[in-house]
């Protein structure tokens, strides 16, 4: 395709779904190997493309810089690219300057729902409440009995088949539950767990670390959150979920960040699958939407696996979003040794209360109901049957 023609399909894929910002911005696109094919978007009442000013004239907010073949496979594949995938860091990857959440956008414009996915949030909008009050809870650790496994896992199709939210309290037995910093440093600081945005260079355990100790979350250099980077390798077997079968789950996502206090570490979205979120380290404070409120929180149409939202739920402007204010969420504080299990569909957002280390695991709703026996109780029965075979 000539680099005309990928302007053309870029400007028009970005123009469908836009919503213009507040005020005025511009995103600079980098292509490193095709400089024809690199941009400057301003995101006005209209998204207008031109040519890059030479350097020294008028900065943009944001740089995303990439490959032709990057580009290329995002317009190729609308459906299903993630510029964190593997796939993508094969090709090279994505590179980030200036402010994170502009680009971020940029890039969501990008993306299309598949006709599975569409279907997957229609399902979820049907079985689930409209309002949660509070989200089930079931303590889960302390045993290895098989029975109370068989129904834990009954649980979970129960939960899952309902669309309802549900905690395991205790359920991850992992040694590194127990961790503090500082043994996280010595024994694991070596260990990469992303390459940095903006420079490209591997950032480690030790890296986000010594970010945490940084006096504020701006300080040049201190790393602050991973944004779901991929699991390291090495570490796939070792913090596989108990209980649930390994191949039920796509490649698990790391979420490691320094305390965020009022600000969100995890801006309000849904996911296209099943989310099980696996404290480690540290205490998060997650709340929830139900699907049938993706108008009040102000959805956005351009999506794949994830579907985020336009509205800052820790400082909404209800001006811009005055639908927010009958939005109705729930919340629930994960300690270590969690799982949240947050079904198809629900909208979540995520304050790190302390620093925090967690993993998070994907099943779509066909392979959870395969590899699940449903029971016919529903969620809060089951919670009960639980918490009757805990004590008795």
């Amino acid at each position: 395709m000539a680099h005309v023609e990928l302007i053309a399909l870029l400007e028009a894929r970005l123009g469908e779904h836009y919503v213009a910002p507040p005020q005025a911005v511009a995103v600079d696109l980098i292509v490193s190997d095709c400089a024809d094919a690199s941009r400057r978007f301003t995101l006005a009442p209209m998204i207008v493309s031109t040519p890059i000013p030479p350097d020294g004239a008028n900065y943009a907010a944001a740089r995303i810089t990439l490959s032709r073949a990057v580009l290329s496979a995002m317009l190729d594949d609308p459906t299903g690219f993630d510029p964190r995938s593997a796939a993508a860091m094969a090709l090279g990857g994505v590179r980030i300057e200036g402010t994170e959440r502009l680009a971020a956008y940029w890039l969501q414009l990008l993306k299309r729902p598949s006709a599975a996915a569409r279907m997957a949030l229609g399902r979820a909008r049907r079985r689930a409440p409209e309002v949660l009050a509070t989200v089930p809870a079931v303590q889960a650790g302390g045993s290895n009995n098989d029975h109370l496994h068989e129904q834990l896992r009954a649980a979970l199709a129960d939960t899952l088949d309902a669309s309802v939210p549900l905690v395991l309290r205790g359920l991850l037995d992992w040694p590194e539950v127990a961790w503090t910093l500082d043994d996280w440093r010595t024994l694991e600081g070596t260990t990469v767990l992303r390459a940095d945005p903006s420079s490209g260079l591997p950032q480690t355990v030790a890296n986000f670390i010594d970010g945490f100790a940084a006096h504020r979350v701006a300080d040049a250099g201190a790393a602050t959150y991973t944004e779901g980077c991929l699991l390291p390798p090495a570490w796939e077997a070792r913090f596989a979920l108990p209980m649930l079968p390994t191949h039920m789950f796509g490649a698990g996502q790391l979420w490691f960040g320094r305390a965020g206090g009022a600000v969100l570490v995890t801006r309000l979205h849904c996911d296209l699958a099943n989310s099980f979120l696996a404290q480690i380290h540290g205490r998060k404070r997650v709340r929830l939407y139900a699907p049938a409120q993706e108008s009040a929180v102000y959805a956005l149409d351009a999506f794949n696996t994830y579907r985020p939202c336009r509205v800052d739920v820790a400082a909404p402007d209800l001006r811009r979003f005055p639908r927010f204010a009958d939005a109705k969420g729930v919340d629930v504080v994960l300690e270590p040794g969690d799982l949240l299990v947050i079904p198809t569909g629900w909208f979540h957002c995520v304050w790190a209360l302390d620093h925090v280390l967690s993993i998070s695991r994907f099943a779509d709703d066909e392979t959870a109901a395969a590899m699940l026996p449903v029971r016919t109780l529903s969620p809060s029965n089951a919670s009960n049957a639980l918490n009757t075979t805990r004590t008795g």
